[in-house]
């Protein structure tokens, strides 16, 4: 046991040990010694000094990786392709945009593929000692498939980016079907319970809520005004309802919509809600949910004293029975209008 310790000391010692000064290890060494200084002279007092030691300790490293990379027996091939310099990118995005007090994650990965292939194809245009020169016709093809091959990788990467603010901005959009897409694949499945709740479904919800304080326990011609003029009452309701949204920016999206009431056989009405998506959806269909409200007439005793021989007055009041469970979303095929010229 203690000769496998041995020997991975004497590799790790003349793996990392420069032979000589000017060497990649020299810069690996000065990186970690920055580093260790820099973490010794933590202190809000020192905090130019620590930024400036933390800098350096990256330059360093990036530096020291870019170096040991360079060298074809160090080289990290896939198929025969070397990404060492895809590598160095990484090390060099993560000392740009990532080792901050504010970490920018998604420039890092954005900037990624654009860093390598500068790190890559430098060489090609400096010599180690700084003169400019142009790359040889035989590099040239390689250098332009390169590029133009992490062009189209940053694309898709920042597509991604842009989806998720998509669906994080709007997450009604996930009630789409993407079993068609091209480039957005829906990891849930069939599953109802991992399908995420609309904010059609809270504003259903929030409305019912308000409509159920309002006039629940009311005396009854107080609630057939409201009803008279409910539209105007359910558009200001939904208004301040929208206002709660997890996600505001879907606000211009929801339109409410209240249709005709409709008379029930025991003298109440059944108050239908429905939130319609006017957004951007994946077909030729139209978002809806909707909600039904019972609100009926019940008898209450007034409490009012009465004499023994008299039954207490009776007056009509107003009970609301709104459905308990979310709405659940429905898809409708949306009619086009054909003209024809006459």
């Amino acid at each position: 046991m203690s000769d496998f310790f041995d020997d991975l000391q004497k590799q790790a010692r003349s793996l990392l040990w420069p032979s000589q000064f000017f060497a990649w290890q020299t810069l690996l060494l000065l990186s970690l010694f920055s580093l260790l200084i820099a973490a010794l002279l933590e202190a809000p007092d020192d905090s130019l000094a620590v930024n400036t030691l933390t800098t350096l300790s990256w330059i360093f490293l990036t530096c020291a990786v870019w170096w040991a990379l360079s060298k074809n027996e160090n080289e990290i091939k896939v198929a025969d392709y070397s990404i060492s310099a895809w590598v160095t990118g990484a090390v060099l995005s993560t000392f740009l945009f990532v080792a901050r007090e504010e970490p920018h994650w998604r420039w890092g990965i954005c900037s990624w593929p654009l860093l390598s292939t500068t790190i890559k194809a430098l060489p090609h245009f400096v010599t180690w000692e700084l003169e400019p020169h142009w790359p040889k016709k035989k590099d040239r093809p390689m250098l332009v498939m390169t590029l133009l091959i992490n062009l189209i990788l940053t694309s898709w990467i920042v597509f991604y980016f842009r989806v998720q603010d998509w669906v994080e901005n709007y997450p009604s959009l996930l009630a789409n079907d993407f079993s068609n897409s091209a480039f957005v694949t829906d990891f849930r499945g069939n599953d109802p319970e991992q399908r995420p709740e609309t904010q059609g479904g809270r504003l259903l919800d929030s409305t019912a809520d308000a409509i159920y304080n309002e006039l629940n326990n009311q005396p009854w011609y107080q609630t057939e005004r409201w009803l008279y003029t409910r539209q105007d009452r359910l558009e200001a309701i939904s208004q301040d309802m929208v206002k709660t949204f997890s996600a505001p920016e879907e606000q211009v999206f929801w339109r409410m919509q209240v249709p005709d009431l409709k008379r029930l056989s025991d003298e109440g009405y059944l108050l239908t809600l429905r939130a319609n998506w006017v957004g951007p959806v994946a077909g030729a269909q139209q978002l809806q949910l909707e909600k039904t409200c019972k609100i009926l007439p019940v008898d209450k005793v007034r409490p009012v004293p009465v004499k023994k021989d008299e039954e207490p007055p009776v007056s009509k009041s107003t009970e609301v029975r709104c459905e308990e469970k979310s709405p659940e979303a429905r898809w409708n095929e949306i009619k086009k209008k054909v003209r024809s010229d006459e």
